[in-house]
């Protein structure tokens, strides 16, 4: 069959969330700050002040930006250096400040390197002169154009060719480039490249390191670093396959003064240019080289890729104060490294000049040695692979950014102000010798007591405001501020007796505490009043916990829990008139759990609602007599405690509850009748984080929106998350959630928190006035997406990655002005625990999605009535009908409405060749109707043709030997009613057009073809009425395939494939169809989308590609 010539393209790209490959800062004349992020082709700038998007323009047609290069003195430059793959090009400020202004310069001119570029640099501010370093170890001069270009190439110069991972050039005076390049075989080469042609050699081999077990993946080359009066170095960092970060000394001493008459240090010999032959081995001097390397350290679980210096300040150089490196993995770890030197006794070996080159007359250098400590790290994307790192060459920031996989682009907070920021580690005997010279001057330390004492528990009053106790029975009171002021609150003797035994201690609302003894005493502090004593119970007190869901401001409430008591108390405290009540009523706790410990409780409009240690919830209806408990329910599936209960915000009928399972979960109370309402379980998520303990809405003053705000820990972490923006708050390490901690953060700026908590014995306590990592820009997934589904209405988008993830995204289609075009994250979806297969709506309210282990989940999806404008996704039901192994994929499925508006109609194909179709409802759950089993292939796609009550069902399959089958269910049992051939191989994606009595089913298979095949009812089956196939529709497997529109016998189709090409085609039947049909191609373009996965319209006239990114196209 021919295929038809190519029409005007009906393809134009609206926008894309890709990996973020090239990082840089930029600064204008007037001092503002901007950041540079590639994604693909497309340059975009950011506000560095404001966090926006201020523009963006394409600078590649066809190539993602790997590199940008931005000349030291921004703001005087008259270009700025841009490479990737073989591309480059020069962008003249100009055309940088245009687009700051709101304007869309044109792409500056694209030239074609002989080889694949690693890094570049320019030698100057002004003129289009710099260097580039290629994959195999060759400099190539940029120099000024001719006959109207900007730019041209020099030739080619290298001391040897292997093939390189990574290289960094460093500028050391205006006639000489420092070159490092690390290669696929673990080594590392450093050379000197001369501007000065004339030369004999403009190469010169300083050094090859030796030590990784791995390919280097990342070198970085530091400034020249003081270490000590008079005393330079320069190093160099690398990080490889092997999972170490190591750092060199390269200082050069080559040209060391011979005065004395020694030799200048010998030639080195080449690195390895491949893995075999007679240079395989390092040489003699090679390996003294490797006698170079000052320190080694492990940190990441996976390969590094990035590994970068940071500059030091004016005050940090003059305090000779640690080096710091960064590095950046696969692992989506940001890890920061101090390294503390040691420097030889003869310092003669270290004087150099400012080039690094050594000046002193020595016999032989001394080694340079030092320890790579680890100072923290934090995980900072989604999925695998920090792309990009930038940390900013000026010695007056601090700034550290990584762009990630998935899209994002996280900073360092901007400068940490000393006022708020506290990190304090105390033990109890510099507590109390603190506190003595504090009240009562400078004394001698007392002897050392017999009775050990110690931190036990923590409440916080207010935002600067903590009380602690300690475990002999003391209360003390702190202040926060730089410094802490402390001071003991004075209690009798009886009191701390009491205390001392057992406490508890709460404040429920600022400015009041309440505290519970040993002996059954329940005490109310305020700092203007001391300690008051409000009640009397029979035994111990265990626990007091907050009574939330209501005005507390002037009568306090509390749920005071008794030991051996199976109900709890209600005591209140009136702040105006200073006295105490206790409720006659009494809460019986659920008799069906006998081992039932409150842990949590607040009102949802006129019903309360208690949280017990082993995950049961429990609803009460309240009169003037009692407390009854009318219902309960268990949804944790494990054991473990509800440690919050919050009403969503304007809402009387639905609250959130909070778990020590990681999940937290919104319900409404409904009522069926008007004496049985019930807890309807609306919402279920699990937020990264493993234990969670506590929520808050977090109204924002600026833009008057809620955030839902968790605490809790991960790991040995105390984590603080931002739930609405997916924003990680703060990551504090306290070395497991088991130890006495409080915590609390401003009503309105969440970031702005305090943590304190006892480890080893020591108080710990942080505090900071904003989180520690800002995010600049939201990203997606960090894996492949291999399934993309709208809802009916278009309402909703879904996706599904390898990170076995499920995203719902709401998409924002400006026409007018592209930077505020964007996908919103509405919820992520984390049970599946296999790679996810296929996604389906079924309407706007049902999600489905399918996956291996014989994954199969419905999800109901809803919105939360209240002022938390939130989606509401909770997982109905699951497949339940496995295999004895349980170990198949199901590998696709088609839905769609059965008998009624409230079943569906599903059928599946499994990776073990069987069809399967079932009816589902949510009162009935999953009913088998029939099962088919096809031999000899693998099925991997599936739609439904016709279903009829009268007539049965039809469905059509595809398969991995590129055959198409109808089949028809008999009874129980699919019959095979028609096969056909359409693909020389496996088919990987399908879609159908019905008009009539006609379906059209295009398929695109793993041989690069597009199949079209007309199927006809003609009243008792399916018969074929016309075939036609394009032979090499795509260079690689066609992944993608979605129908657009048709009518008239002619059908639209979009294709993509792992050749990076998003196509479009027109079939249209040769005259009654018979004849096949013909096929024209009327776009073809560029996708920035590798490894694509799916396709799929999410929008009257928009089209979604999802892979290795997301892009949207209008059609």
């Amino acid at each position: 069959m021919g295929q038809q010539s190519q029409s005007a393209a009906p393809l134009r790209l609206n926008h894309v969330l890709n990996p973020i490959t090239a990082l840089e800062e930029y600064t204008e004349h007037a001092g503002e700050r901007y950041i540079l992020a590639a994604e693909d082709g497309w340059l975009k700038v950011y506000s560095l002040r404001t966090d926006t998007l201020l523009g963006q323009m394409r600078i590649f047609g066809s190539q993602s930006i790997h590199g940008i290069y931005v000349p030291e003195s921004a703001g005087q430059i008259d270009y700025i250096l841009l490479w990737g793959g073989h591309s480059v090009t020069l962008l003249p400020e100009s055309s940088l400040c245009d687009l700051l202004k709101g304007n869309t310069p044109p792409s500056p001119e694209e030239l074609k390197g002989p080889d694949w570029i690693y890094d570049g640099i320019l030698f100057s501010n002004q003129g289009p002169e710099g260097a580039l370093i290629t994959a195999h170890n060759e400099v190539l001069p940029i120099i000024p154009g001719k006959d109207g270009r900007p730019f041209s190439f020099g030739p080619l110069t290298s001391p040897s060719r292997p093939i390189l991972y990574s290289a960094n050039l460093c500028l050391l005076t205006p006639e000489t480039v420092l070159v490092a390049g690390g290669t696929v075989f673990g080594e590392i080469i450093v050379w000197k490249y001369h501007l000065d042609s004339s030369r004999a050699s403009q190469w010169e081999l300083l050094y090859v390191f030796t030590g990784h077990e791995g390919s280097i993946f990342g070198v970085s080359i530091s400034p020249d670093l003081e270490v000590a009066p008079d005393t330079k170095v320069r190093l160099l960092a690398s990080c490889s396959d092997d999972r170490t970060v190591r750092v060199w000394d390269i200082t050069d001493y080559s040209q060391t003064t011979v005065s004395d008459g020694l030799p200048q240090i010998a030639a080195l010999a080449e690195a390895r240019e491949t893995g075999f032959g007679g240079n395989s081995e390092a040489t003699a001097g090679n390996k003294k080289d490797s006698l170079r390397c000052v320190a080694t350290a492990m940190g990441h679980i996976s390969r590094i890729w990035h590994v970068k210096f940071e500059s030091r300040t004016e005050q940090q150089t003059q305090q000779y104060a640690p080096v710091v490196v960064y590095s950046f993995g696969e692992d989506c770890s940001r890890q920061k490294w101090e390294l503390d030197l040691d420097l030889p006794t003869s310092r003669d070996t270290l004087n150099t000049t400012p080039n690094g080159t050594a000046t002193s007359v020595v016999t032989s250098p001394a080694r340079l040695s030092g320890t790579l400590r680890h100072i923290n790290q934090s995980t900072c994307h989604n999925g695998k692979n920090i792309w990009s790192a930038l940390v900013s060459r000026k010695t007056s920031s601090s700034l550290v950014m990584s762009g990630g996989a998935d899209s994002k682009i996280v900073a360092s907070a901007r400068s940490r102000t000393s006022q708020d920021e506290i990190d304090l580690n105390l033990t109890f005997d510099e507590f109390t010798q603190a506190l003595r010279e504090l009240s009562l001057g400078d004394h001698p330390k007392r002897p050392a007591t017999t009775v050990k004492n110690g931190f036990n528990r923590y409440a916080f009053m207010s935002q600067n405001k903590l009380l602690m106790t300690s475990t002999s029975g003391e209360l003390f009171l702190g202040t926060l501020g730089s410094p802490i002021l402390w001071k003991k609150v004075e209690v009798s003797e009886a009191i701390q007796a009491g205390l001392g035994a057992f406490q508890v201690i709460r404040s429920p609302i600022e400015g009041t505490a309440f505290i519970g003894s040993a002996p059954g005493k329940v005490y109310l502090y305020t700092e203007p009043l001391g300690i008051k004593e409000l009640a009397q119970y029979q035994s111990k007190i265990t626990d007091i916990v907050r009574l939330g869901g209501r005005d507390q401001r002037q009568q306090q409430t509390v749920i005071v829990t008794v030991l051996g008591q199976d109900h709890a108390h209600i005591l209140s405290y009136d702040t105006k008139t200073g006295e105490a009540c206790q409720d006659p009523r009494l809460l019986h706790f659920d008799k069906d759990y006998s081992c039932y410990i409150l842990t949590s409780a607040a009102y949802c409009g006129d019903k309360l609602i208690l949280g017990s240690r082993v995950g049961v919830l429990s609803l009460y209806t309240e009169t003037s007599n009692a407390f009854t408990m009318i219902h309960s329910r268990k949804d944790c599936k494990t054991k473990d405690a509800i440690t919050s209960i919050l009403p969503l915000p304007g809402s009387t009928t639905s609250f959130l509850t909070t778990g020590r399972d990681g999940k937290y979960r919104v319900y409404t109370i409904t009522t069926p009748t008007p004496s049985s309402p019930t807890m309807v379980l609306q919402h279920e998520i699990s937020p990264p984080l493993s234990i969670i303990e506590g929520a808050i809405f977090s109204k924002s003053p600026q833009t008057n929106t809620l955030d839902l705000i968790f605490h809790g820990f991960r790991g040995k972490s105390f984590i603080a998350w931002n739930e609405t923006r997916c924003d990680e708050l703060a990551n504090i390490n306290c070395g497991n959630p088991h130890r006495p901690f409080s915590y609390i953060s401003s009503p309105t700026d969440p970031g702005k928190l305090v943590f304190v908590f006892t480890l080893s014995g020591q108080m710990r306590l942080h505090a900071q006035s904003k989180p520690p990592l800002r995010t600049l820009k939201q990203g997606g997934h960090g894996r492949e997406i291999r399934a993309v589904a709208a809802s009916a209405s278009s309402k909703y988008i879904a996706t599904a990655a390898e990170d076995t993830t499920i995203r719902i995204w709401q998409y924002a289609d400006d026409t007018s002005d592209p930077r505020l075009r964007g996908f919103k994250s509405l919820a992520v979806l984390e049970k599946h625990s296999a790679g996810i297969q296929a996604l389906q709506w079924h309407g706007d309210e049902y999600l489905i999605s399918s996956a291996g282990n014989e994954e199969f989940y419905i999800w109901h999806v809803t919105r939360f009535e209240s002022e938390y404008q939130g989606l509401a996704v909770v997982c109905e039901a699951g497949y339940l009908d496995r295999s004895p192994d349980g170990d198949l994929r199901i590998m696709n499925f088609d839905v769609q409405g059965w008998k009624d508006d409230n079943g569906m109609l599903i059928t599946m194909v499994l990776s073990n060749s069987t069809v399967r179709s079932y009816r589902y409802s949510k009162m009935g759950g999953f009913g088998l109707l029939g099962v088919g089993r096809y031999t000899g292939a693998c099925l991997t796609q599936v739609r439904h043709l016709r279903v009829d009550e009268g007539e049965g069902i039809w469905v059509v399959t595809a398969s991995t030997d590129g055959l198409v089958s109808v089949w028809k269910l008999e009874g129980t049992e699919y019959g095979l009613g028609l096969v056909t051939r359409v693909h020389q191989s496996s088919i990987k994606s399908m879609d159908l057009f019905v008009e009539g009595d006609r379906w059209s089913v295009v398929c695109g298979g793993d041989d690069n073809a597009l199949a079209f095949l007309d199927l006809e009812w003609n009243g008792v089956s399916f018969v074929v009425v016309g075939k036609s196939r394009v032979r090499s529709a795509h260079a690689a497997a066609v992944t993608g395939l979605k129908v657009l529109r048709g009518g008239d016998g002619v059908v639209e189709v979009a294709t993509v494939s792992n050749d990076q090409r998003a196509k479009v085609w027109r079939a249209s039947r040769r005259g009654d169809g018979t004849e096949g049909v013909s096929v024209a191609l009327l776009a073809n373009e560029y996708s920035s989308i590798a490894d694509a996965g799916d396709l799929e319209v999410i929008a009257p006239g928009r089209l979604m590609v999802g892979g290795v990114g997301m892009e949207v196209w209008e059609v």
